[in-house]
């Protein structure tokens, strides 16, 4: 049934949603919204330098983005894997996916919200079968929908948790791919505090980890979008000092930061991803 309701709102073609989303913005409604507050702060926090001219106009092309990219994950769950693979125009360096999960050393894949995550697990469980993490989502029937669409194909998804955690060490040791989204913020305990656009965050630190425990190698892979609206997936591969106590904590923020730049509106900026700071009474969201 939800496969079939997603499917039927996906009949809507893309230019005309993308058409009617600037109309929305035309009309500055998105100026109420909390997403519009949200992102405009994390872009003040991001670049303080940037006038706020600029801030303005870069939060509402976030927006359309994120807008749009929320129709992309609709497409995303209502075709089947080869419907929403011709969505991406390119694959950058897709060899590495290929080399390194056939090399049976285990994978750690490493994604960020940039658009739409579904159609990047999607790609990915489309040529090699996955254990990633997720978070529930309020609505049951919605959960239970996107859990079992994100295991098509053999791929496997476990809550994120402690027990998640340990699936995640033990598809390493027997030399799988694992997958996760390593910018949203962890439970208290979790993680760390580590500078993210030189503002100090609660951060994952459950890369470092694994990748020091197993020994298996670290690629980042995300989407991104053009001005000419062509989607394409980018694969990175980490570098070595991901094994290296006294380096790996600051190198993946750093890393997600170069790769946010490389196009800042097609990041999620309107995730709270500062709320979870240092000082107990430190909250930049709380008019929201």
């Amino acid at each position: 049934m939800m496969k079939s309701l997603f499917y039927t709102l996906s009949l809507i073609p893309k230019p005309l949603f993308s058409y009617f989303v600037d109309i929305y913005l035309f009309f500055k409604m998105y100026k109420l919204s909390s997403s519009y507050k949200i992102t405009k702060i994390n872009l003040e926090i991001a670049l303080p330098d940037v006038k706020t001219k600029e801030i303005e106009l870069m939060s509402k092309l976030s927006i359309r983005e994120s807008i749009i990219s929320g129709y992309e994950t609709i497409y995303t769950w209502g075709r089947k894997d080869f419907d929403s693979n011709n969505h991406i125009f390119k694959i950058e360096n897709n060899f590495l996916l290929n080399s390194l999960s056939n090399q049976k050393q285990g994978l750690i894949a490493v994604a960020f919200h940039n658009r739409s995550v579904d159609m990047l697990l999607k790609w990915i469980n489309s040529q090699v079968k996955t254990i990633s993490l997720y978070k529930k989502i309020k609505i049951k029937l919605l959960s239970n929908f996107v859990k079992k669409d994100r295991e098509a194909e053999g791929s496997k998804t476990f809550e994120t948790s402690i027990g998640g955690v340990r699936e995640m060490l033990k598809a390493l040791n027997e030399r799988k791919v694992v997958v996760f989204a390593a910018d949203q913020v962890p439970k208290r305990g979790l993680g760390e505090y580590i500078k993210f656009f030189n503002k100090e965050a609660y951060t994952t630190t459950l890369v470092q980890s694994l990748a020091t425990k197993t020994g298996s190698p670290v690629i980042y892979f995300y989407i991104k979008s053009n001005p000419r609206n062509f989607l394409s997936v980018t694969l990175k591969r980490c570098n070595n000092s991901i094994y290296d106590d006294s380096k790996h904590k600051l190198l993946l923020n750093q890393d997600i930061e170069m790769m946010i730049k490389e196009r800042l509106i097609d990041y999620s900026w309107e995730y709270k991803r500062f709320r979870r700071s240092k000082e107990v009474n430190e909250n930049p969201y709380i008019d929201i």
